[in-house]
């Protein structure tokens, strides 16, 4: 149903309101300039949510990322040495360019299917300021960027170390591992002090 309009009201509303503004010029202006600086004002724009931009690989059947900020570079892995008496997920050592690298295959640390090395094999070197060991994975897949708000929570079933690691989950299932959280697992690395078994 329409409301019908009182026109009588509307005009004595009108009328009260231009003699108010005609005794009181300034007021009136006041008004107008308040209401043009409002139309004038530009509208904010929404809050950007921040980015992640992230490197893309394949770890067994699973997509992983990790920030780029802590990947110092993507490189294939040549030949390695084996360290005696290291856990299984150390696969061993590597020269990069005259660098000493730990290799780790974090497919053994999170219990997942190991199908070896192959043609697209890369390793994944991390590092805050410099390249601290390398992650061996099955290939990489080249970089996105994300929202911060589109990793979720990581899920209850992913438990012990891999829950540690994890930053959070995709809505495509692509899990996002947390770069600082790895770089400080001590398990990573090998500890020249510990001297292991030859």
């Amino acid at each position: 149903m329409t409301r019908r309009r009182d026109w009588d009201a509307i005009r004595a509303g009108l009328a009260r309101a231009g003699s108010e503004t005609a005794r009181s010029p300034e007021r009136a202006k006041a008004i107008m300039d308040a209401r043009a600086r409002k139309l004038a004002r530009r509208p904010e724009a929404p809050a950007m949510a921040e980015q992640l931009a992230l490197a893309v690989f394949q770890l067994a059947s699973e997509r992983y990322a990790l920030e780029l900020r802590w990947i110092r570079e993507v490189a294939r892995l040549a030949d390695y040495t084996p360290v005696p008496g290291t856990p299984d997920h150390i696969v061993g050592l590597t020269n990069l360019r005259g660098e000493i690298v730990t290799v780790v295959d974090l497919r053994q640390l999170f219990g997942l299917v190991t199908p070896g090395l192959s043609d697209l094999s890369r390793l994944v070197v991390l590092g805050d300021t410099r390249a601290e060991f390398g992650v061996l994975v099955d290939s990489a897949h080249g970089t996105t960027t994300i929202s911060v708000t589109d990793v979720l929570a990581t899920p209850a079933g992913v438990a012990g170390i891999a829950g540690a690691c994890v930053r959070g989950v995709t809505r495509d299932a692509m899990i996002v591992l947390d770069g600082l959280a790895l770089l400080a697992d001590q398990r990573l690395v090998i500890d020249q002090a510990e001297g292991y078994e030859s």
